[in-house]
């Protein structure tokens, strides 16, 4: 089946943003969602948590997240449904949908780098933090939309590439579209390969697109600024249709699915 007849199933993810909880401000997102998955369990499945500002946010490895009023900060729970083997696609959608969120705000420079960080010319304007807790996901998303940033990070607001702030609301809507519909693509994405009629992949086919990644020399560890002497120094060939990123070194070929990288 061509890609282009595919708009033509429902393959949107509906569940998600039906309930969103809005706060003024929260020492963590990703942490209440975990409480409230506890306590609302059946209506968890695409919850949004959403802060204006964040005391206690984090990064991967404990890395701390400044998460100041003025970007967007949600965390959201997901219902782990999707195939272990496609673990890698669910991890990409993310950046895939905030790529075409901050499209439509009119930021059209930005790429993904693998995973799922999305960066101006080396300035990192979006995260993901993608955890697991028993059934579930739980994902942080960070969006520097109109908040200030201190000089010593290297980061960059949808605020200072356009000239003008945009409406938090706004950014949030369209993230929201996206990523209902690449999780919806990716549960029509499955069934499909399980009824023996498999699709093109079009996960891996627009992260291909907006990525920056491929063709680079790159240093990839699971942890490069704690653990600097743990990495692996290659080019990325390539992205798997799995997810995995392809990286070859003078002697072997890797295929990694997890981790972070960085650009030399």
């Amino acid at each position: 089946m061509e890609l282009k007849n595919l708009f033509s199933f429902s393959i949107y993810f509906p569940e998600l943003g039906k309930e969103i909880w809005h706060f003024p401000s929260l020492e963590r997102a990703m942490a209440l969602a975990v409480k409230l998955l506890e306590i609302f369990p059946s209506t968890a499945n695409g919850r949004i948590i959403w802060a204006d500002k964040l005391f206690q946010a984090k990064g991967r490895w404990n890395r701390k997240w400044i998460a100041e009023p003025g970007g967007l900060w949600i965390a959201i729970s997901l219902f782990n449904e999707f195939l272990p083997e496609n673990e890698g696609l669910f991890s990409l959608v993310f950046g895939l949908a905030l790529k075409k969120c901050l499209d439509e705000v009119g930021v059209k420079e930005v790429k993904i780098k693998w995973i799922n960080d999305l960066h101006y010319q080396g300035k990192k304007v979006a995260g993901v933090l993608i955890e697991k807790y028993k059934e579930w996901y739980i994902v942080g998303v960070g969006v520097n939309v109109n908040n200030s940033l201190p000089e010593f990070l290297n980061a960059i607001s949808l605020k200072s590439l356009l000239g003008y702030e945009v409406k938090i609301e706004k950014v949030l809507n369209f993230f929201i579209k996206w990523l209902s519909f690449y999780l919806g693509f990716l549960r029509f994405y499955e069934r499909k390969n399980l009824e023996d009629s498999p699709v093109e992949n079009l996960i891996i086919k627009d992260f291909k697109l907006f990525t920056d990644t491929l063709g680079r020399w790159i240093k990839y560890g699971l942890d490069l600024e704690n653990k600097p002497f743990e990495t692996i120094v290659g080019k990325a060939l390539d992205v798997s249709e799995k997810g995995e990123l392809i990286l070859k070194t003078e002697n072997k070929i890797y295929k990694v699915s997890t981790g972070e990288i960085s650009y030399l």
